[in-house]
């Protein structure tokens, strides 16, 4: 029986790794993503029936919700589910508009918390449940200019942590991601100075991701640090 995958935020970075690496590995994925065109272009490269699209705003109850009862009619069950969708900006906490705090918040820690809710019922059904979420270094030390991201992560690892010890007598697995800089196209955007080549691979991510899930079923890697060679950036 094929593992079940649902990434969120699929389309590119460590969400489209992670789809390639799955599906590489015989999984089914489910890719969520916001934007339907760069869903679309990401997953057009697959061969029929490895991936299953569904353009989904983490940050919308509704949306969340229309997107379980999608996932219930045709798979049943979910396996693996990788909290992966965020957004962030590179701003002293001075000039943070109030729609930038709320969007960041929204994306990375209300849509961790939606996803994670809607899909229990499916998780259950599974015999090797296992939720990743995609945290950062950035949860454990604040940087300047990241409030707003900083908070958000912060919060996404408190909630992690808890969701861990939750789901224990149901047999679910829960494991922090903690990166280190990714060379991703969240960059982009950011000021310049950052030595992208420098950076963690997507590919990383989604390695270690897999190395967690695949461990005996008496064995939880609660969290996984990756942070690149030459160290902080």
């Amino acid at each position: 029986m094929k593992t079940v995958v649902l990434v969120t935020g699929a389309s590119k970075g460590i969400g489209a790794a992670n789809v390639d690496r799955w599906i590489r590995d015989g999984a089914f994925v489910i890719a969520l993503s916001r934007i339907k065109k760069t869903l679309e272009l990401s997953v057009k490269k697959y061969p029929k029936g490895k991936v299953f699209p569904i353009v989904c705003d983490v940050t919308s109850p509704a949306s969340v919700e229309e997107s379980y009862r999608i996932i219930k009619t045709k798979f049943k069950r979910v396996d693996v589910i990788i909290n992966n969708a965020g957004t962030g900006y590179f701003e002293p906490i001075e000039k943070t508009s109030l729609e930038h705090w709320q969007t960041t918040i929204n994306t990375i820690l209300t849509g961790t918390f939606l996803m994670t809710k809607a899909m229990l019922p499916l998780l259950k059904k599974s015999k090797k449940a296992h939720i990743f979420n995609i945290c950062s270094t950035a949860s454990r030390k604040g940087f300047i200019n990241c409030g707003s991201y900083a908070a958000a992560k912060f919060g996404q690892l408190g909630f992690t942590e808890v969701l861990r010890d939750e789901l224990r007598p149901m047999r679910i697995k829960v494991t922090a991601i903690i990166p280190g800089a990714v060379n991703t196209p969240f960059w982009e955007k950011q000021a310049s100075g950052f030595d992208l080549s420098k950076m963690l691979h997507a590919s990383d991510v989604a390695d270690a991701i897999v190395y967690a899930y695949t461990q005996s079923k008496n064995n939880l890697i609660e969290e996984i640090v990756l942070k690149p060679a030459c160290g902080d950036l």
